[in-house]
């Protein structure tokens, strides 16, 4: 009898979550394509705005858009890397501080060189949230998965550090790589800058300063679904401007906390799109969400990189939304850092190819 009963119970419960899972099913169908169903669950289970005052000494207040995922993404375990070190550098105005990781290396791992690359991490975060602690789990990944020492930024934020505090900072780290890469272990000649969101736009403003102040040789750029373009209303932007996640009145808020008193919003350090040249920028990977605001500009982005010349790597996730990149549970934030891995492995390639041959120089 008691058996009986606790099948009866394990088949309710059964019946219960197929019943759900059908039942939300319809969520991932849309007027604008398929959803994925992880995306469309966090959508609509986990996500919601909040007021939120980032920092409590601040009278900055802002509608935040929240996605528990991520937080409990935060929970999960997290990637186990040889060695991590927090250091103070000096930054433009006052001391930043940034996190290092160095990769674990695997037994026998033949494609692991003893001086591994450096890739200078921002994180995003619209230019007034977020931290190296938020965005350790995925500083983490990247590092194992790309075989690579990480160096997490800890810019300053606004609005109490507007435009240009955090290019300033950005580009201060970089030149702190290129100094420090083989003191760390790590190959000067393989500096990378990667970003996700407001991370992605500091990681290809990093790279344009660069050029322009004949700053370091950047061999890379990787940019996660990144704001490029601060004007343009894209297709993009009024199709998911509510409802995925990245409200459009958050994303207006954020970036004029950011910008500040700054008029011009067409300068390549704010809007990159609008650089009157993106020649001689290192090769890039540029990743998109299918169900992000950013996605058209940052295609639109990728479009004119390769108009002027520069090698770029172009990965769309159709059933996405922004930010998954800091989500574990989605597949497709696995894929991506491991076709990371494979664009370095591939530009390392190329340009080996390219010294071994005497071109480039």
């Amino acid at each position: 009898m008691k058996n009986w009963k606790s099948r009866k119970i394990l088949v309710l419960l059964l019946l219960a979550v197929l019943g759900f899972g059908l039942w939300s099913y319809r969520w991932t169908y849309t007027d604008h394509g398929r959803l994925d169903y992880k995306a469309a669950l966090s959508l609509h289970l986990l996500s919601f705005e909040r007021k939120l005052k980032p920092r409590p000494e601040s009278d900055f207040e802002i509608d935040m858009p929240v996605n528990l995922a991520f937080g409990l993404s935060m929970l999960m375990p997290r990637d186990e890397v040889a060695r991590v070190e927090d250091r103070t550098i000096d930054g433009p105005e006052s001391a930043l501080p940034i996190r290092i990781y160095w990769p674990r290396v695997g037994a026998g791992d033949e494609s692991v060189t003893t001086t591994p690359p450096v890739i200078v991490y921002f994180h995003g975060g619209g230019f007034v949230v977020g931290d190296i602690d938020i965005f350790d789990p995925l500083a983490r990944s990247l590092a194992n998965h790309t075989r690579s020492i990480v160096i997490s930024v800890d810019y300053r934020l606004a609005p109490e550090h507007p435009y240009p505090a955090a290019v300033n900072d950005a580009y201060a780290a970089l030149l702190w790589a290129a100094d420090n890469a083989q003191s760390l272990g790590g190959d000067p000649g393989r500096l990378v800058v990667a970003g996700d969101s407001a991370g992605g736009t500091l990681a290809t403003v990093t790279a344009l300063r660069a050029r322009d102040e004949n700053g370091p040789r950047i061999a890379y750029q990787v940019l996660y679904y990144p704001g490029v373009d601060f004007i343009t209303t894209y297709p993009s932007t009024e199709k998911f401007g509510e409802g995925y996640g990245l409200p459009a009145r958050a994303t207006h808020a954020m970036r004029e906390a950011y910008m500040g008193g700054e008029a011009d919003r067409k300068h390549p350090y704010l809007s990159p799109l609008f650089a009157a040249s993106l020649q001689r920028l290192p090769p890039a990977l540029i990743v998109t969400a299918g169900f992000d605001p950013l996605t058209d500009s940052a295609r639109a982005y990728a479009e004119k990189l390769r108009g002027d010349g520069v090698a770029v790597t172009a990965i769309h996730y159709p059933g996405m939304i922004h930010g998954f990149m800091g989500i574990v549970f989605f597949d497709q934030q696995q894929d991506a850092l491991e076709k990371t891995a494979e664009a370095l492995d591939s530009a390392w390639r190329s340009d080996s190819g390219a010294r071994d041959t005497g071109a480039g120089s």
